[in-house]
Order: C-alpha cells, then structure tokens, then sequence
C-alpha cells in the first residue's frame, strides 16, 4: 500500500508504520541512544535535554503511562539521575525513578483520569519547566467483513487529525500475517488500506485496530530541547476476512 505520508510523500505501509508509530517513542530510547547514568547535579542545567511521553491501551489497564526522561549531550546522551532539589511531577505528582540496562534512568508514573497532561521539571538550580499536552483517543467505527481483494477503508470515532499527528490502522489475522495503511493528512477521518497490501492475509478471523501518535517539540526547556510523544490505541475488534473467489 502506498500512502501520502510525511512531507506529502508516497512511502509504503510498512515502513509508514515505523515512522509514525514507532519514532517518537524510541526516539530516545533507541539503541543507538547512551544507556549510561550521571547524576543531573554533575552537569550544566542548561544543556539538559527533556522527553515526554504519554501512551494509552485500551486494551490493557484502564490508565495512561506517563513517562520522562533528561539528558546530557542532546537527544542520545548520557541520562540523568534528578538529585535534590531537581524533581519532575505529572499533574501536580512526583513521578517515580527507574533504571534498567538498555534505556538508563527514567521516571514513570501511572493516570487513571483525564486526557491533559502537565509536566513539571525543575532542575537543580531551582529552574522551573512547564510543558502541557493532551491525548486524543480513537475508537473504531462500525467494522465490516474485509474483502482482502478490494482496497479498505477505516473510519473512527473521535477528532480528525491534527498537525503532528498519525492514524495507522493495523489488521492481523490468525497466522499473524499483519496489513497496515496510516496518514497523517491534517484533517483526515478515515484511513485507507491497499488491497496489495493485504495479500499476505489469511482469510478467516482477524482483529483490527487503530494507533494513533502525536510528536511535538515541548515548549519550555534548556537549550537542548526536547520532545513530547502520545499514543493512543485503540480498542481491538474482531473481523472477519474474505476473498472474493472463497
């Protein structure tokens, strides 16, 4: 399937789903990225680069995970441990540390209520950044038999897109053969998946659902800046699929 993708151009499914799904949140997470561990007192508070992201499953728990990250040396450096009085908060709530060994230091913390988020950091100096974003959800609409021999198309409940958002639809049958068509044409409300795309399908059941990513920079930050990522994902729905010659 060939989509208008980012800058307008044509790019395939596969590699439409990797820019747009799946960018934001490694952005900082990447392998490519430092997984070493300073403390944030150790280094200049103005070179300290900020990363949100908020992510909702409506398939698992019923709670928006939020997560931040600092850095030292832009995007991939070194990733800082906050020492006192540096603090981040989610609205208004200290979020928790964590480590491990591929992604360093980080803090998270769990939502139960609200789509709006504000974070607050304030850096060791006592210097405070404000960033506020919002998590827009989208649910499926009336979903139909899919006739893998034609060409598809998926509607949704909730906003049309906005600037810096994606819609991909993702279909995976029982043999875990996966079909995919996204956009992020400001203003769309649907999304189309190619019938060259879904040759690989299986006839028989599927289930089908959306993600829908916003990748913004953050407002207020240091002189390296930083970035705020969401994701939405919406509920999964059984289908059916067919071809027309069964």
């Amino acid at each position: 399937m060939k989509n208008k993708g980012l800058n307008g151009l044509k790019i395939n499914a596969s590699l439409f789903v990797v820019l747009s799904v799946f960018i934001g949140f490694n952005y900082i997470f990447s392998s490519c990225a430092s997984s070493e561990i300073a403390d944030s007192g150790d280094v200049n508070q103005d070179a300290i680069y900020h990363y949100y992201a908020v992510t909702y499953d409506a398939n698992s728990s019923k709670s928006y995970d939020v997560e931040a990250q600092f850095r030292f040396g832009g995007n991939k450096g070194t990733t800082l441990r906050l020492t006192d009085p540096s603090k981040v908060y989610v609205n208004g709530n200290e979020m928790k540390e964590e480590s491990n060994v591929l992604r360093g230091c980080f803090y998270t913390l769990s939502l139960d209520d609200g789509n709006e988020f504000e974070f607050k950091f304030v850096d060791t100096e006592e210097k405070e950044y404000i960033n506020k974003c919002k998590i827009y959800s989208a649910e499926l609409k009336n979903v139909d038999d899919i006739i893998a021999d034609l060409d598809y198309e998926v509607k949704w409940i909730g906003l049309p897109l906005a600037a810096n958002e994606s819609m991909v639809c993702t279909i995976e049958d029982n043999e875990g053969n996966i079909a995919t068509g996204g956009s992020d044409i400001v203003g769309s409300q649907s999304v189309n998946i190619d019938k060259d795309d879904m040759e690989t399908l299986m006839a028989g059941n599927a289930e089908i659902y959306l993600t829908r990513t916003s990748f913004v920079d953050a407002d207020e930050v240091a002189d390296e800046g930083g970035k705020i990522y969401t994701e939405y994902k919406s509920e999964k729905k059984s289908v059916k699929i067919k071809r027309l010659k069964d």
